[in-house]
C-alpha cells in the first residue's frame, strides 16, 4: 500500500440539531488529523439523524463511499470515535472483516491502540463494540420507558404530529401536551361533518386541493419555518406540494387523536386500567362523532374505478346485464376518409379483458346510455328539493365494555393458570382485577343514547344540485348512493340496446324531500328498449302469446328482492 493514504472522513450524529456543534467539531478533527499526517482528503462523510444501530452501507452519506466505484478513492477511513463507525457489535465485526477484504485501514483517533491487522487489536475492538452496542440497548431501554410514562400521563411522547394539533408547553413546563391548532382544528371538523352527511372523501380531497389547501404536513413543515426553536437539522421548512388523495383523507378521520385519544400504534392507548389516555384536555370531536366519522368511512370504502383525465359519468356505475361485469367507457380513434378524426365513445362490458365467461357482451354509445339515465334521473328528481342525510351520533360504550370483559377474563385465566402465584405477582394481580372490575361497572352505569338521523334541505332543487357538479363528483354521488345502470345486447327484438336504471338510496331521499310512498313505487326500476316484465312484476302474471314473461334476467330479480325486503319509511 502506498505511504500516502487518500483519506476518507467520517462524522455521524444520531439527531442533528442547528445547535448541535458535533458534526463540525467531529471534522475539525479529523481535517487536524489528515493534515498532521499529509494525508488528502479523498471525500467528508456527514451522516446527520443517522443512529448507529444503522448498519454503514445503509446510511446516506456512507454508503456510496462503500461501493464497488466509491471503495477506489480512499485508503483509509478515519472516525473520532468508535461509536461513530457503529453501535450494532455484528454490523461493526461484518464491516472490519470487509475492510480487510478491501485492503483498507480504520483510524479511530481518540484510540490510538485501535488496530485490526492483529487478532488482539480485533479482540479489543470487539470488545469496545459490544460496550457500544449494550449502551444502544440501554438507550433505547431510557427512551421506551420514557416514552411510556409520557403516553401514561397523557403527554405528548413526540413523533408525527397528529392532524389539527400542536404541541405545547405542559403545566409543568418539562414536558408537551397537544392543543388544537385553530385553522385545522376548524378544518377537521368540516370534514368530519361533510363525511358523515355523505360527501365522499375523493371530493372532499379534491376540493381542498382546488382551493391549495396544503395538506397537514406541509401546513406542519410552514409552522416549523416560523419557529425557530423547532427547525431542527434538515428538517423541511417549506411545503412539498403534496396533494390531498381521498386516502390521506380518510386516514385522517380514523385516527384516535381526532376525539383527543393518545395513539400508539394508530390504535387508542390504554393505561394498566384498561382506561383510554387522552392526549389533549382540549379533543376536536367528540367519541361519539368520531365513531360516528368511521364508520361513516368504512361504509363506503375505497373506490376501485380506474381514474382517467377523461372522466365519464357512468364508470363504475354501469354493468352488462348479461354477465354483472362493469362496464368502461372506450375510446376508438378513427381516420375518415375526408381526414377528418373522428373520436368513438362506448361503454364496453369487462369480461373478455378479465376472461370472465359473458352470453351477451353489452356495447352501447357513451352519449346514448348518458341521456338515457340522465332523463330517467331529472324525471324522477328534479323538481324536488336536494336533501342530505346527517346522523347525531349517539352514546354507546357496548365495545369498550366487550374490551374491558375480555381483559378481565384473560387476566382471571392466566391467575387460573398460575401467573400470579408470587406474592409480589398476586397483589399486581388483585390491583389490575380491582380495576378492571371499577371499569366495567361504570361502563355499564352508563347510558345508551341511540343516534338520530335527520334529513336537512340544502336551498338547491335536485336539478340545480346536479348541474353544478362536474362528472367525477356527479359519479361518486351515484357510486355512494348504490345507483346502478344495466345494459343488454338486444333485449327486444329490432333494438339494439336495452337498459335498466337502478335508482338505489336516491329512493330514500325523494320520501324525505317529501313524496309520500305511493308517488314512488315503480321508482325501483326503470327500462328503456325492455321487456315491461323487467321492470314491472305485475306483469308477470298475465302470460303473453309474444313474450315469455317467465324469462327474467337473475339481475332484475335481484334488485326486486331487495326492494321487497327494504322496511317501509325513511
Amino acid at each position: 500500500m502506498a505511504e500516502t493514504q487518500r483519506a476518507l472522513l467520517a462524522a455521524r450524529i444520531s439527531v442533528d440539531t442547528d445547535e448541535s456543534t458535533s458534526i463540525p467539531r467531529q471534522l475539525e478533527k479529523l481535517h487536524t488529523w489528515a493534515q498532521g499526517l499529509s494525508y488528502p482528503v479523498a471525500g467528508v462523510v456527514e451522516d446527520r439523524s443517522v443512529s448507529g444501530s444503522v448498519d454503514l452501507p445503509e446510511r446516506p452519506s456512507m454508503g456510496p463511499w462503500l461501493t464497488e466505484e466509491g471503495r477506489e478513492k480512499w485508503d483509509v477511513l478515519a472516525v473520532t470515535t468508535q461509536d461513530r463507525l457503529s453501535r450494532d457489535d455484528l454490523h461493526f465485526m461484518a464491516f472490519v472483516k470487509n475492510v480487510l477484504d478491501w485492503g483498507k485501514t480504520l483510524v479511530v483517533l481518540d484510540d490510538p491502540s485501535f488496530d485490526i491487522s492483529t487478532e488482539t487489536g480485533r479482540l479489543i475492538a470487539y470488545a469496545k463494540a459490544t460496550q457500544a452496542a449494550a449502551e444502544l440497548r440501554k438507550i433505547r431501554q431510557r427512551v421506551s420507558d420514557a416514552r411510556d410514562y409520557l403516553r401514561r400521563n397523557g403527554l405528548y411522547a413526540g413523533g408525527i404530529t397528529p392532524f389539527g394539533y400542536v404541541y405545547a408547553d405542559s403545566p409543568d413546563g418539562k414536558h408537551y401536551v397537544l392543543v388544537p391548532e385553530t385553522k385545522y382544528a376548524k378544518l377537521l371538523k368540516e370534514i368530519s361533518e361533510r363525511v358523515r352527511a355523505g360527501v365522499s372523501t375523493n371530493q372532499i380531497a379534491r376540493e381542498l386541493n382546488a382551493k391549495g389547501v396544503l395538506t397537514w404536513r406541509d401546513y406542519l413543515r410552514v409552522l416549523r419555518g416560523k419557529d425557530p426553536k423547532r427547525r431542527n437539522g434538515n428538517a423541511l421548512t417549506e411545503p412539498k406540494g403534496t396533494n390531498w388523495t381521498p386516502r390521506v383523507v380518510q386516514n385522517v378521520l380514523k385516527h384516535p387523536a381526532c376525539a383527543g385519544f393518545l395513539a400508539y400504534k394508530g390504535e387508542p392507548y390504554e393505561d394498566d386500567q384498561g382506561n383510554l389516555v387522552m392526549a389533549t384536555e382540549y379533543p376536536i370531536l367528540t367519541h361519539a362523532e368520531w365513531q360516528a366519522t368511521v364508520a361513516a368511512v368504512k361504509s363506503r370504502g375505497v373506490s376501485n374505478i380506474r381514474r382517467t383525465n377523461q372522466a365519464s359519468l357512468l364508470t363504475g356505475v354501469a354493468r352488462c346485464g348479461s354477465c354483472g361485469a362493469r362496464m368502461f367507457c372506450h375510446r376508438l380513434k378513427k381516420t375518415l376518409a375526408t381526414g377528418e378524426v373522428k373520436v368513438y365513445r362506448h361503454y364496453s362490458c369487462t369480461s373478455r379483458s378479465k376472461a370472465m365467461p359473458c352470453s351477451g357482451s353489452a356495447r352501447i354509445p357513451e352519449d346514448t346510455l348518458n341521456e338515457i339515465f340522465e332523463e330517467v334521473l331529472l324525471s324522477r328528481l328534479g323538481e324536488l328539493p336536494e336533501v342530505v342525510k346527517v346522523t347525531e351520533p349517539g352514546e354507546d360504550h357496548t365495545a369498550e365494555l366487550e374490551q374491558v370483559t375480555v381483559r378481565l377474563l384473560r387476566l382471571e385465566k392466566d391467575y387460573e393458570n398460575g401467573r400470579y402465584d408470587d406474592p409480589e405477582k398476586e397483589e399486581s394481580y388483585w390491583r389490575m382485577h380491582g380495576n378492571l372490575t371499577r371499569k366495567q361497572k361504570e361502563l355499564k352505569a352508563k347510558p345508551v343514547r341511540p343516534s338520530v338521523t335527520r334529513y336537512v334541505e340544502t336551498g338547491l332543487t335536485w336539478a340545480q344540485k346536479w348541474g353544478g357538479m362536474r362528472t367525477e363528483e356527479r359519479r361518486d354521488y351515484l357510486t355512494g348512493r348504490d345507483v346502478r345502470v344495466y345494459v343488454w345486447k338486444g333485449a327486444l327484438l329490432n333494438a339494439s340496446h336495452g337498459v335498466v336504471v337502478f335508482l338505489g338510496d336516491l329512493q330514500e331521499l325523494a320520501k324525505a324531500a317529501g313524496l309520500d310512498s305511493a308517488s314512488v313505487e315503480g321508482w325501483q326500476l326503470n327500462g328503456w328498449n325492455v321487456p315491461a316484465h323487467w321492470t314491472n312484476p305485475e306483469l308477470r302474471d298475465f302470460p303473453s302469446k309474444l313474450v315469455d314473461t317467465s324469462v327474467v334476467p337473475e339481475v332484475i330479480d335481484q334488485l326486486h328482492q331487495k326492494f321487497l325486503s327494504a322496511p317501509e319509511g325513511v
